[in-house]
């Protein structure tokens, strides 16, 4: 069967590069239909917007549309999912994701032209229901609830996908990569535990570090970044990807997110051995009492120890805050603030509270009579924050300036990468590239060389020794 898997953000998103990027669930989909015999294509319509979308799908001619649809996305995705029907009506337009999963009986009351929505996990049920449309049986409830995946070592790599693509850059698309579902913890604020029920599989060390490795082969992707919910949840399962993936002579940096109680030394240095260069925790507040009421279940004293770790082994930290949440005063800022100046993380990103379909805050406000579904289709704000009364952003504007204000004292440097030597080892070719990169954005280029040959020299297959010397030269005239 043809079928059509798209992506469009709000057209002025279409240059923020988080926003305008294609879900890799959607991709996952797509691998995986491919994989069941269907003609695919996979399309991100963020940078040409919806008119030029909906040209281009027409021309398509698919027999089933399927759209990802978030909170961010849904005034552009729903206007083009309605003139998609008046335009084919004879394709079958299906729509998923945590926006249609969590808002589906309203969305379908309001859009009648749209044939399905697909709750939750998509490949099992997108894959059913095409067999269902095929043999002429298509169901009569538009709502359809997931099929969970038992094994997801059984997915193909969304990477893996060969048929046509529009507007995806694979090196930019793929270099995401997800390698477990779910996460058991119940932050009121996030829509995972109502979204994968507070469930969590994973993939195998060894799936992940073959998807990696098909990567790099295909697209020479070298740098990776990992979207699970929590990647160091399973402490087992990263040491032994970590081992494969340093044994195998693939030379890769990467990223991850992470809880701060599920992270120690050996976990981190096994890592930062494995290329790992960077970690994001989410933190939220400095606040004791804001903490609990995100119901985080982490203390100030796990935020303090994870970043002493990062910060001894050598990695760039990098930490998420929230603000404006029920409860929160000026003293649980300044609480905030003074983390920063304990921690001092490398960057930081700071959001206001904000009101999701699917999150325990949502629910909450529904609950008390704040907001309604309704108003999801009667505004077209991105999100509804829990505060909006100027306090919010006053408090977000302190702690952006705390963030400015330790950047320079957050940054490693000779001393640090001393001690990183010690602690990772000698052997360590991250910190030699971190330590050249300091010293080039410094202009040293002479002790930058010296990192950069370093790595050359100790292990000659390792492709970012020859990248940073390259970009040494080319700025050394």
């Amino acid at each position: 069967m043809k079928v059509l898997l798209a992506y469009l953000c709000q057209y002025r998103d279409r240059h923020d590069y988080f926003l305008s990027i294609m879900p890799v669930g959607l991709a996952s989909i797509a691998a995986y239909l491919e994989k069941e015999g269907h003609d695919v294509t996979l399309a991100n319509f963020s940078s040409a917007g919806l008119r030029k979308a909906l040209r281009q799908i027409v021309t398509i001619k698919p027999g089933v549309i399927g759209l990802s649809l978030f909170t961010h996305n849904r005034i552009d995705t729903l206007t083009l999912a309605r003139e998609l029907k008046q335009a084919l009506p004879e394709s079958i337009v299906v729509l998923g994701g945590p926006h249609a999963t969590f808002l589906a009986e309203e969305i379908i009351r309001r859009y009648p032209e749209i044939d399905y929505i697909i709750q939750g996990e998509g490949e099992k049920s997108f894959a059913d229901l095409l067999k269902r449309i095929a043999a002429g049986k298509k169901p009569a409830d538009k709502i359809i609830s997931s099929k969970t995946v038992d094994s997801l070592d059984d997915l193909p790599a969304p990477g893996q996908f060969s048929g046509k693509l529009v507007g995806v850059n694979p090196s930019a698309q793929f270099h995401f990569i997800i390698t477990s579902r779910g996460c058991p913890c119940s932050c009121v604020f996030c829509s995972s535990p109502a979204f994968w029920q507070r469930s969590v599989r994973y993939r195998s060390p060894g799936s992940i570090f073959q998807e990696i490795q098909y990567l790099y082969k295909k697209y020479g992707i070298q740098y990776f970044s990992i979207r699970d919910d929590n990647f160091t949840m399973n402490k087992k399962r990263v040491l032994e990807f970590c081992r494969q993936l340093r044994e195998s002579g693939l030379y890769i940096m990467w990223n991850c997110q992470a809880r701060v109680d599920t992270i120690d030394e050996e976990m981190l240095i096994a890592m930062k051995q494995a290329g790992l260069e960077h970690i994001q925790f989410g933190v939220e507040s400095g606040s004791a009492k804001i903490l609990k009421r995100y119901d985080k279940h982490i203390t100030i004293e796990d935020i303090q120890r994870a970043a002493a770790i990062t910060r001894r082994v050598g990695v760039y930290l990098s930490i998420y805050l929230m603000t404006g949440m029920e409860g929160e005063t000026q003293r649980d800022t300044d609480a905030t603030r003074a983390l920063i100046k304990r921690i001092l993380p490398s960057d930081g990103i700071v959001s206001p509270v904000a009101l999701y379909p699917g999150t325990a805050l949502y629910e909450q406000a529904k609950k008390g009579g704040l907001v309604s579904d309704a108003l999801w289709f009667e505004n077209k704000n991105a999100g509804v924050f829990l505060r909006d009364d100027g306090q919010g952003k006053r408090w977000m504007n302190q702690l952006l300036s705390e963030l400015a204000s330790i950047k320079k004292k957050s940054a490693y440097r000779e001393a640090d990468f001393a001690q990183h030597r010690e602690v990772a080892g000698a052997d360590c070719w991250v910190t030699d590239i971190l330590e050249g990169d300091y010293y080039f954005n410094r202009k040293q280029h002479r002790n930058a060389e010296k990192c950069y040959r370093r790595v050359i020299t100790k292990y000659p297959q390792n492709p970012w020794g020859h990248l940073r010397m390259d970009t040494l030269k080319l700025n050394s005239y």
